[in-house]
């Protein structure tokens, strides 16, 4: 009987927060600014912290190489685990992705927070938190920024959110696209849902052959301030932070992300552990 190939091929882990995240490949929407364009692995990972600062880049390869089902429970077997996050491109994409979920509430007892386009709706019967990231409540510039309209996306979050699931909200802003005025509205569309729900503004980094800046300081600050007057819970990241916990690469070996990294988008994962 052969092993359940799954999407996932990366995990890293924060030994201090006891959090793991399980990294999947493929998606169902195409954003133009995908930080995946850029850096497949974790940028929170020691080779590459401080560099998502540079405007120039070198444009990220696809994963070479995927986990099992047993090769991601053994490997999350070794691991002192309280929350598990689904990530990378679109989870629940995973055709293992309810047995994944399920395993993982039975095996560890975890807090499952899904991280999510919501383009598809989600099995969520072993979710215990969503973070919905919406793109652009605008049609035109959703369909502009994604490739896909937004019709079904609203609908799922209206869905999960009288469901009673747990559900923050995040958007990336982008100066000049996904700017104070689509922020604005974003804002005063999840009040209009819940006043209390929690709203994350995440800082664009360049990716993608966009003609898009990285917002300054005072632009993020501003756009947290327009969110306010909507939102009583409101959080945003300037893009400058400082790393304080020791994150760690459980899959695959961080000595092999760090030579990835250095060569950049000409060789594969599978190229350079070859070469080892």
């Amino acid at each position: 009987m052969h092993e359940q190939l799954t999407n996932v091929y990366h995990i890293y882990y924060t030994p201090e927060a006891k959090e793991v995240s399980l990294m999947f490949w493929g998606c169902n929407i195409f954003c133009k600014g995908c930080y995946c364009k850029r850096r497949i692995y974790s940028p929170m990972l020691k080779d590459f912290v401080g560099t998502h600062l540079r405007d120039n880049y070198s444009t990220a390869g696809i994963p070479q190489t995927y986990m099992t089902m047993g090769q991601i429970f053994q490997a999350l077997d070794e691991l002192d685990i309280k929350d598990v996050i689904l990530e990378g491109q679109e989870a629940c994409l995973d055709p293992h992705f309810s047995e994944i979920t399920r395993r993982l509430h039975e095996r560890y007892n975890s807090n499952n927070i899904l991280l999510t386009n919501l383009y598809k709706m989600p099995n969520l019967s072993h979710i215990d938190k969503v973070a919905f990231g919406i793109k652009a409540l605008t049609p035109e510039l959703n369909l502009d920024y994604t490739g896909v309209e937004n019709t079904s996306i609203i609908k799922n979050f209206l869905d999960i959110v009288k469901s009673g699931k747990k559900t923050v909200v995040e958007s990336l802003f982008i100066p000049d696209y996904i700017y104070f005025d689509e922020i604005e509205k974003i804002a005063k569309f999840v009040s209009e849902v819940d006043k209390d729900m929690l709203f994350v503004l995440l800082p664009y980094f360049k990716a993608g052959f966009n003609p898009w800046r990285r917002p300054t300081l005072e632009e993020m600050k501003k756009a947290a301030e327009i969110s306010k007057k909507y939102l009583n819970r409101v959080f945003h990241f300037n893009g400058d932070e400082k790393n304080l916990r020791d994150v760690i690469s459980v899959f695959p070996d961080e000595r092999l992300i760090e030579k990835v990294h250095r060569a950049g988008a000409d060789k594969s994962l599978d190229d350079i552990s070859a070469e080892a």
